[in-house]
């Protein structure tokens, strides 16, 4: 009788059951699936539908049989039990009341995959009856997952294993079979309801809890079971997700994980699998456990960073496992896992001595952070900037501008696209410059092209602004003005009780045609010269120009910690290449006028200098200068000397200039030259050769003496070479020894003639700074920096004296003109391409602001080279001895060309200068500084593939799915090469769609 009964109530379930998934009750037993399986443990017969199928029990309720209407844990889902919702029905199946949660018959009940028919269908699950054999099962879906029954008898899904077709979730993970296949449309001829699949894309194996093999079965990391990895879930198709190199699960045999307890929470102890840095200390995961090897090859190349030294580790839950205050990441400051020359170890506690003092987390230079919603420009300010305005143009952010009224600096930071016909910062710094000059006229420019920190190029620009009656700010917001028109934001209304003239210094970088910044600080002219040439708002407007404090919209920062020994003996060359020609007197008393200023800074440094020079006709002629070299030397007097009117040889000495510190010695004969080795002289020829001769002196004075000697005839092997041009004409070299007349045949004083030597030969002879790969022509096969003070392009010069030098003055020198706004001038290309300061000869005082600027950056690229770009504003340094401790607190030394430290940004060194100099060659420092981690891949800020359908700001290929990856250029999803490796046994790729189609099936 029991047996009956049993029968008559599963009959009536499989009614139930068909009538809501479309179709008749099958008429015969379905091959032997247990349809009614329960979960005593007692063995059955195939016929009988109540049978054990050998799963361990769950509640002890025999699921065909009526429970009085009370919900229970083994209730039968296709059975009515008094009308309530019970959880756990299939919400195609009545119950005599409203429809149930929405559960399908075959969620899983906590149970292992069983291996039996189906693939791994869950022990506990009650599978609904099916019949391989119905005709109709192509429009029946009993399970109500989405697939039809055909399709799930008849598919293998790989390794022999089919879905079943009266289990929802066939493997037990948690996901419907359907959505895993990304299908959200119902078997047509169903009323089944299924749930919404963001992602359809995504597709996980619905035969394997645990498709990617993490640990992690696929509907605990698909945690809101919606098909799409949201913010907050792991990637079922990734072993890492973060790409740190540890497994998002649990760890298995040596592969070490992540999700220990793989329940989908982070717990004090374990790794976050969605965190590349759990600590936050800039150490991976995976480095500070000691991991070499790359889990998922396919997707985190490029960002999975191995151990440099698997042996050492360190807690990647402690930002500072020996805890000495010093986060790890800042103890290694590389974050390769390897305790490198120069840095800390993290697992010892070392923060003793200068380290110490400028290394702890409570040590460190404070810095705020400025970056405008919707502006691809982020700035690393002083706290001190406490006032900074948003510029905006129809309620869109342009830039920003602020005020430090300690320092009593002003910025102004502008995001553009170029000006029309600029294709780099030089010509966006031409265009522009009209614009900043319609604010008060600009004299005293140099420039000087570079490449930021992060790859773009770049021009440095000085400018002296007139403007002796107006405050400050209110010339800020007159630049903002000029730069911004139409714009709003500017600096709040109190004067700062400061006027001008100004001393303006600009940053103009390139990203792309569409993204220019440009960024000016400005200070009074008077707090950043003279005596004040050391003063903070010195230091202040030099970071903010220099690069260092400019990054892309939501670049992060980093802390490093570095040591360091400054060597005693870097050593510096100087070659002056000097216009000997009649039109250079004045120009040569203001050289000589500027030589005292630039020794007392080298001096100032820890620079082993020496200075040389030569004239423009040194390669070709026979005028007294010709094949001269007036030999290197320390001595000052004999450099001013060379440049002084009147200075001859008597007595050895050079008269006309001090005998103190020491006279300036002279052969007394032509073998350095006019007047006994002294005074140049403005006799030289008037075709000026000034490249050809700087060429020709290098050669002759290279390769040079061996390291540790040196002569005063030649260079030094062991020192880096500087050459300084100083001409009022364009080079005008038509050959190795000669040159000729505004180059020859065609060629005027405003434009070049035919016969010019190409200027790309003396390109590489001296080297591109920016391509560093191309190995320099000269004799020492280095790159050589060539600085110029010459004539600014546009300009006319060298017309006799007062006489008032412009176009149509026939005595002005040859330097062709600008065409369709590009400059013409040879010496000027040479100048920017090796990377060095183009300065102006225009008077007494551009000569003197352009060597003080061209003696910055030699003491500068000279200097300690950091590991990371710093932000300058943020470095800390101190020292163990220094070499007055009288005149430098040692501790914290402070920010001075004098008696402190100074940072170039531009070359990311550190140089000490005066009392702050190492007190010997073991004297160790330390020093501190955040940095820019440059993430940003797009110069115009926007993520690669931001406006495909598919970007995803989650995947490291910027694209939805494990199939897809963005391309080359950056604008497309498109589908990887074998669907980037993702199909599994059984399936192939389909490139037409992306997906991973079943082979056969």
């Amino acid at each position: 009788m029991k047996r009956l009964l049993l029968h008559t109530t599963l009959l009536f379930s499989v009614v139930l059951t068909a009538a809501a998934c479309g179709d008749s009750p099958p008429g015969e037993p379905d091959s032997g699936i247990d349809a009614g399986t329960q979960d005593s443990g007692t063995p059955g017969g195939d016929s009988d539908a109540g049978s054990s199928d050998g799963g361990s029990s769950d509640s002890g309720t025999d699921p065909g049989v009526p429970d009085g209407g009370s919900s229970d844990s083994g209730t039968d889902p296709g059975n009515p039990d008094g009308g309530s919702p019970d959880g756990g029905t299939d919400p195609g199946t009545p119950d005599g009341g409203a429809p149930d949660s929405g559960t399908n018959p075959g969620t899983p009940d906590g149970g292992a995959p069983d291996g039996g028919n189906g693939g791994g269908t869950d022990a506990g699950t009650q599978p609904l009856p099916t019949d391989p054999a119905d005709p109709n099962n192509a429009s029946k879906d009993t399970d109500c997952d989405g697939l039809s029954d055909k399709v799930e008898f008849e598919t293998d899904r790989g390794d022999n294993r089919k879905t079943h077709p009266g289990v929802a979730d066939t493997d037990g993970d948690g996901l419907l079979d359907g959505l895993e296949l990304g299908i959200a449309t119902p078997v047509a001829g169903t009323s089944c309801v299924l749930p919404p699949d963001a992602d359809p894309l995504l597709k996980t194996s619905p035969v394997r809890a645990d498709t990617d093999g993490d640990g992690l079965k696929d509907g605990l990391e698909d945690a809101n079971r919606n098909g799409r990895v949201d913010p907050g879930e792991t990637h079922p198709l990734r072993l890492d997700t973060d790409c740190d190199g540890l497994i998002d699960g649990p760890s298995s045999g040596s592969t070490q994980g992540e999700d220990e307890n793989a329940n989908g929470t982070p717990e004090p102890s374990e790794t976050d699998p969605l965190e590349f840095d759990t600590d936050g200390d800039a150490l991976s995961d995976g480095v500070e456990q000691g991991v070499t090897v790359n889990a998922e090859p396919a997707h985190c190349t490029g960002i999975f960073i191995p151990d440099a030294d698997p042996n050492t580790t360190t807690d990647p839950t402690n930002p500072d496992s020996d805890s000495d205050g010093v986060s790890d990441g800042t103890e290694d400051s590389n974050q390769n896992g390897r305790v490198d020359p120069g840095e800390m170890d993290p697992q010892v506690p070392d923060a003793s001595g200068p380290v110490g003092q400028v290394c702890p987390t409570n040590q460190l230079r404070p810095v705020s952070f400025q970056s405008p919603e919707g502006l691809d420009l982020k700035l690393a300010l002083p706290p001190s900037f406490t006032e900074v305005t948003p510029i905006q143009m129809n309620n869109e952010a342009k830039g920003l501008v602020g005020y430090d009224n300690t320092s009593h600096v002003t910025f102004l930071a502008i995001h553009r696209a170029a000006p029309m016909g600029s294709m780099d910062p030089l010509g966006d710094e031409e265009a522009l410059r009209p614009a900043i000059a319609s604010q008060g006229a600009l004299f005293n420019r140099t420039a000087q092209l570079f490449t930021t920190w992060d790859g773009f190029p770049a021009v440095q620009a000085f400018y002296d602004q007139v403007g002796s009656t107006t405050d400050l700010k209110r010339r800020t917001d007159a630049l903002v003005d000029a730069l911004a028109p139409g714009s709003t934001g500017r600096l709040s209304p109190p004067a700062s009780g400061y006027t001008g003239n100004f001393r303006l210094q600009a940053l103009f970088v390139h990203r792309s045609d569409q993204s220019v910044v440009v960024l000016i600080a400005v200070a009074p002219l008077q707090n950043v010269t003279g005596p004040n040439h050391s003063t903070p708002a010195v230091f202040s407007a030099k970071d903010l120009s220099a690069g260092s404090a400019l990054a892309q919209f939501g670049e992060p920062t980093r802390v490093a910690c570095e040591r360091f020994q400054l060597s005693p003996s870097n050593k510096v060359d100087f070659l002056f290449v000097v216009d000997d020609s009649g039109s250079m007197m004045t120009s040569q008393l203001s050289l000589a006028a500027s030589a005292q200023a630039a020794v007392d800074a080298l001096n100032a440094s820890s620079l082993d200098w020496r200075m040389a020079m030569v004239t423009s006709n040194y390669h070709f002629g026979t005028q007294a200068n010709s094949g001269r070299l007036r030999r290197f030397t320390r001595n000052v007097n004999k450099v001013r000397a060379w440049l002084t009117e009147g200075s001859t040889c008597q007595g050895n000495v050079c008269t006309g200039v001090p005998t103190t510190p020491a006279p300036a010695t002279c052969p007394a004969d032509t073998s350095e030259g006019a007047n006994g080795g002294c005074w140049l002289g403005i006799n030289g020829s008037g075709s000026e050769g000034i490249l050809g001769a700087a060429r020709k002196a290098i050669d002759d004075l290279t390769p040079g003496s061996s390291p540790g000697t040196e002569v005063d005839h030649l260079a030094r092997q062991d020192a880096k070479l500087v050459v300084v041009l100083l001409g009022d004409a364009d080079d005008q070299t038509i050959s190795y020894g000669a040159t000729q007349t505004n180059c020859g045949s065609g060629g005027t004083q405003d434009r070049a003639g035919s016969s010019c030597e190409s200027v790309q030969n003396f390109v590489r002879f001296f080297g591109d700074k920016a391509n560093p790969t191309l190995v320099p022509t000269n004799k020492t096969s280095k790159h050589i920096t060539v600085h110029g003070i010459v004539c600014p392009s546009g300009s006319f010069c060298g017309c006799t004296e007062g006489s008032g030098c412009n176009a149509t003055n026939a005595s002005r020198e040859f330097n062709p003109q600008p065409m369709n706004g590009l400059s013409q001038q040879r010496h000027s290309v040479v100048v920017n391409v090796s990377g060095g300061v183009l300065g102006s000869i225009l008077d007494v005082n551009s000569i003197i602001a352009s060597m003080e600027v061209i003696i910055d950056n030699v003491i500068g690229s000279s200097g300690y080279p950091m590991s990371n770009p710093p932000i300058g504003a943020s470095i800390k340094v101190a020292m163990d001895s220094v070499s007055d401790p009288s005149a430098c607190t040692a501790h914290d030394i402070p920010r001075s060309t004098i008696n402190g430290f100074d940072f170039d940004g531009q070359a990311r060194t550190l140089s000490l200068f005066g009392a702050c100099r190492p007190a010997s060659e073991a004297s160790q420092g330390a020093v501190s500084f955040r940095y820019w981690v440059d993430t940003q891949e797009d110069p115009n800020g926007i993520a690669p593939c931001a406006e495909d359908p598919r970007y995803s700001p989650t995947e490291p290929d910027h694209c939805a799915g494990l199939l897809w990856g963005c391309n080359a250029t950056g604008d497309q999803c498109v589908c990887m090469p074998d669907c980037g490796g993702a199909c599994g046994t059984g399936t192939r790729c389909a490139l037409s769609t992306c997906t991973c189609e079943p082979i056969g099936g």
